[in-house]
């Protein structure tokens, strides 16, 4: 009987009721909607701020637990520092997970591995500058860059600088040596970096040039490179002065001191 008695209703009568009985109008609902549209659109970028931050954390401490094992290394092969081409295979045995070697943005997800080795560190000859060989020769560590975020299909051996004709460092060319440019700043426009005395900081890259150069949106390093904060730090960490070296470098035939 309640049922027929409900049906008998108006509809003015049956919404007064559905009122009293706790229920929603449509326009009401629809203000919920909106109000909860509105917060998430107002929350969504702090919560992919709070994402992007944490996968650089991550990689942080991904290049922390690789330095170290880089320590490990030097120190059972006879101080001897591993080859940046192949520091995969020979940290391998003193990292905990292959996730390790891996930074979880977007950009370097991928099988392998999203770091790179300074030339510096167990490299060849570039630009004039020779790499160190044993670990103990590393002088001021605390400023002598090991580890850093690479781009995609970039090379495993770091060496983003190139010696031009007037003797004066400017950014290397994608185009030359394929691979050792490897710049990236896939965490905020900036990217991680570990140091051989074994901390690890993030590097914002200061000079909009830089960014563009790294997005490929300016071919011309030399233009990108002309009183660069982000070139004289790199040229800071990635090479080294003549009176660096400790006391027992070899001096070969050629007079020249060598690390």
């Amino acid at each position: 009987m309640r049922s027929l008695w409900f049906i008998a209703m108006t509809s003015g009568e049956r919404q007064a009721r559905l009122l009293r009985l706790g229920g929603f109008t449509l326009a009401e609902l629809l203000v919920v909607v909106c109000i909860i549209c509105l917060l998430m659109s107002l929350s969504l970028p702090a919560l992919t701020q709070a994402q992007r931050r944490g996968e650089q954390v991550h990689c942080l401490a991904n290049q922390h637990q690789l330095t170290l094992a880089w320590l490990l290394y030097s120190t059972e092969h006879d101080d001897k520092l591993c080859d940046p081409e192949s520091y995969h295979s020979a940290l391998q045995p003193y990292v905990q997970a292959e996730e390790i070697f891996l930074c979880k943005t977007g950009e370097a997800r991928r099988k392998g591995d999203s770091y790179g080795v300074s030339n510096t560190m167990g490299g060849v000859e570039r630009d004039g500058v020779k790499p160190y060989d044993k670990l103990h020769r590393i002088s001021h560590p605390g400023d002598k860059l090991v580890l850093a975020d690479r781009a995609r299909h970039a090379s495993t051996c770091f060496w983003p600088l190139l010696r031009n004709e007037q003797e004066k460092w400017v950014w290397r060319p994608w185009s030359w040596y394929p691979g050792l440019q490897g710049m990236t700043g896939r965490h905020s426009n900036g990217c991680n970096l570990s140091f051989a005395d074994g901390h690890g900081q993030y590097r914002a890259w200061r000079d909009d040039r830089t960014r563009k150069l790294i997005m490929g949106r300016m071919a011309d390093s030399r233009e990108a490179s002309s009183h660069n904060d982000d070139l004289e730090y790199m040229v800071r960490v990635l090479t080294y002065r003549s009176n660096d070296y400790p006391a027992d470098v070899e001096t070969r035939e050629d007079g020249v001191r060598h690390p």
